[in-house]
């Protein structure tokens, strides 16, 4: 956790109610989701135009968020149309229920391609060899063959809370301007909590749709996963931050998790600082030669769960292939054919 500090303001005090809206600027709301997850809501922003509305991510596929977005719909939204879903990125939380919005009112669907490709992958079952290389990937990190047989289908039991991801996407790139809402919004994209996670801008009005990328209490998760074993995520993420230094620091930042908040470039630095931190303990960590699971428990002592594991052993390894690419850990390989990673001081 990144700790909130006095340096940035919030302007509202608590969230809309489930099926409730907050007007952050006239034609833009602000609705709540509930998540079946520790990490228990996503935030959707809702905007009016001419015939409709646009609708930027949408929760999971639950009961009770379909319950929710019938409210929304019926109620605030007062049965006009949804003419666009857009997608920040292709996580369950905010891409899960695009297809039932798109398909129910032939919509358009909006987002990165290679977001669309990644959740069109890994939110469907079967994909040719996709078990074979997780397991394999577990095995390699530390894990037993129980265990990371749990945790496979635990993965299954994930990927049941997304609907069918739409079929076709209008692609948006980095530095694009797409209009919506009755604004002109740059769009930005960035690397690192997701391949290509894109954020809005609007320096009209000053507001940024900040997706998971800016968030105001945690860090959004920066993880490894088994299809890019040797990426290095958290270096994309620290680089993407320059993209953001134009922006005017009392800008509204709207974030998907937690409150919408100004201070951006504050905030900037807390992230910086705080994987700084991290990158520094991991190293120390690794005086001795240790698996990744093995440090993982150690970096993220109260985790529990199959879920939540996985996610901090994607968040350990982000930190120790930085420092492996930084030449300042070292990977090798036990008896059993385990990776064993170790600082080289």
């Amino acid at each position: 956790m990144v700790p909130r500090t006095s340096k940035l303001e919030f302007p509202w005090n608590a969230p809309p109610g489930k099926g409730e809206v907050t007007e952050i600027s006239p034609g833009l709301l602000w609705a709540r989701l509930p998540l079946p997850f520790r990490l228990d809501h996503v935030n959707v922003w809702l905007l009016e135009d001419d015939d409709g509305w646009t609708v930027i991510d949408t929760g999971c596929a639950t009961a009770e968020l379909f319950d929710v977005w019938e409210t929304l719909l019926a109620g605030p939204m007062r049965g006009l149309p949804v003419r666009r879903v857009i997608a920040t990125h292709g996580h369950v939380d905010h891409i899960g229920l695009s297809g039932w919005l798109v398909e129910r009112f032939e919509a358009d669907f909006v987002g990165t391609f290679a977001e669309w490709i990644w959740a069109r992958l890994t939110h469907m079952h079967d994909v040719p060899n996709s078990s074979a290389t997780h397991h394999s990937y577990l095995i390699r990190h530390g894990f037993d063959e129980v265990v990371a047989d749990g945790m496979i289908k635990s993965r299954n039991r994930f990927i049941d809370l997304s609907g069918p991801i739409p079929g076709a996407i209008t692609e948006i790139r980095g530095g694009d301007t797409i209009c919506f809402g009755g604004r002109d919004w740059r769009v930005i994209v960035t690397r690192g909590h997701a391949f290509e996670h894109a954020s809005f801008y609007d320096a009209v009005s000053g507001i940024l749709i900040a997706g998971d990328h800016l968030l105001p209490k945690i860090s959004p998760v920066i993880a490894v996963y088994e299809m890019t074993p040797t990426a290095d995520p958290l270096a994309d993420y620290l680089a993407s931050f320059p993209q953001f230094a134009d922006i005017p620091a009392q800008t509204l930042v709207l974030p998907s998790h937690g409150m919408p908040y100004r201070g951006i470039h504050e905030r900037i630095e807390e992230l910086c600082d705080h994987h700084r931190k991290r990158l520094d303990a991991t190293a120390n960590a690794l005086s001795m030669p240790r698996t990744a699971l093995d440090l993982s428990r150690t970096m993220f002592p109260h985790i529990e769960g199959p879920d939540n594991i996985g996610f901090a052993l994607g968040e350990t390894l982000a930190h120790i292939n930085y420092l492996v690419n930084s030449g300042v850990v070292q990977e090798g390989r036990d008896a059993d054919g385990r990776a064993i990673f170790t600082a080289r001081f």
